[in-house]
């Protein structure tokens, strides 16, 4: 993951997609609106679970979790972050946000991966 590179993706099973943001970054806008276009590229017109790595960010503009809310192609995401901020801020998300799909939050990836396996699919077209 270079300079230019605010994330990487990967693909690990059918409806399973990893992204692991650079260290430190201030998530913004336009990173929901990447992270949307790269999903919908390697996935289209399919529902995902996303395992998100928080890598200890700095901080979330309230514009990008209004954007993962409502425009992101999910059926359920596991946010993995071991800052004691991040779990607030998973609060602070699903009360205001409300998001379509269920959200968990985990200090590691394992427990992450093992709430994925047991959430359904969610069916229909992807939001926009």
């Amino acid at each position: 993951m270079g300079a230019e590179r605010r994330f990487s993706l990967t693909v690990e099973q059918e409806n399973l997609v990893r992204v692991e943001w650079a260290p430190t970054i201030v998530l913004r806008h336009i990173d929901g609106a990447l992270l949307t276009g790269e999903i919908r590229r390697v996935q289209p017109r399919r529902r995902v679970h996303l395992l998100m790595l928080l890598n200890e960010m700095t901080s979330l503009r309230q514009d990008v979790l209004a954007y993962f809310a409502k425009h992101v192609q999910l059926s359920a995401v596991a946010l993995v972050g071991p800052s004691v901020l991040d779990q607030p801020l998973v609060d602070l998300y699903l009360e205001v946000y409300e998001p379509p799909f269920p959200v968990g939050y985990f200090a590691t990836e394992a427990p992450a991966r093992s709430w994925l396996r047991s959430q359904p699919t969610l069916e229909g077209p992807p939001l926009r």
